[in-house]
């Protein structure tokens, strides 16, 4: 899919082939591919979503942390790409229907696990509720959150800690089609809380030109999840791609590599100002 939004403010090489784009802000961030494209391997097709940096925006360089991870993993693998970047819950079901390889970023459930197989950790990241810094709300874990209104997007797994609350009806949830709505209905009091990871909160709120002081999170992780890269188990080539993005995964997190890249890159997102490894 190509990208028509405003291009990142961020300097990298533009208007480059997607291998080269690539290597490009691989040397940017400090690292030189392993390996170039194939000449003869087949492109397989992956996709994404969108609205969801750091991890997954076509604003941010190479669409975001997990694009640029994902994309540099098949580097190593020789194995070319193409990324498309479509709504959450349609590329989550084309790739079901065989249009794609994979997709990614995800968190495991039930019903993925059902349809998907999935690899080692892309990230590992903490959720938290976030509330209107008006809001009254206190709590200290999951179940004092009953009888709240969740916000959370199709396509959004609202996690095991929540789900027998949402599931016997003791927390509502209502479902827009993006997250940045979801902050919206937080403002206006639509939604009592939205649950999502402390990056992806600080980078809507930043693109839509809102302090983060004017939300809070509830003083407690209502749980802690790793992210993936998923390929449908009806398949054929799913285990082997799996385990392919497994070896090149592990390699990455040897002496240290793996902190190096994602901490390279999230510095050229956050130039100015880290967000805190504890503070949500």
């Amino acid at each position: 899919m190509s990208d028509n939004r405003t291009p990142s403010a961020i300097p990298y090489p533009k208007r480059l082939p997607r291998p080269a784009l690539g290597l490009a802000l691989c040397i940017l961030l400090g690292f030189a591919p392993a390996v170039i494209w194939a000449e003869n391997a087949p492109t397989i097709r992956l996709v994404t979503g969108d609205n969801y940096a750091p991890f997954s925006d076509q604003n941010l360089p190479e669409g975001g942390l997990a694009t640029h991870l994902v994309r540099y993993l098949f580097e190593q693998i020789d194995q070319p790409v193409e990324i498309d970047v479509t709504g959450w819950a349609t590329g989550y079901q084309a790739a079901l229907d065989g249009d794609y390889a994979g997709t990614f970023p995800y968190i495991e459930s039930e019903l993925r696990l059902e349809h998907y197989l999935f690899s080692d950790p892309l990230f590992t990241v903490s959720s938290y509720a976030y509330v209107d810094q008006s809001s009254t709300i206190n709590a200290s874990n999951p179940e004092d959150l009953a009888g709240l209104t969740l916000c959370l997007p199709e396509g959004f797994a609202h996690g095991q800690a929540l789900n027998p609350l949402v599931e016997s009806g003791s927390i509502t949830r209502i479902t827009p089609s993006d997250m940045p709505s979801c902050f919206a209905m937080l403002q206006s009091g639509e939604a009592d809380f939205v649950k999502i990871n402390r990056y992806v909160a600080r980078e809507l709120l930043r693109n839509a030109g809102v302090p983060h002081s004017a939300i809070r999170a509830l003083p407690f992780p209502v749980e802690t999840l790793s992210m993936h890269f998923i390929a449908p188990r009806n398949q054929s080539g799913s285990d082997a791609l799996i385990a392919r993005v497994n070896r090149a995964l592990a390699e990455l997190q040897r002496d240290n590599e793996y902190a190096r890249f994602i901490d390279d890159y999230l510095t050229i997102i956050y130039p100015r100002q880290m967000p805190s490894s504890s503070a949500p």
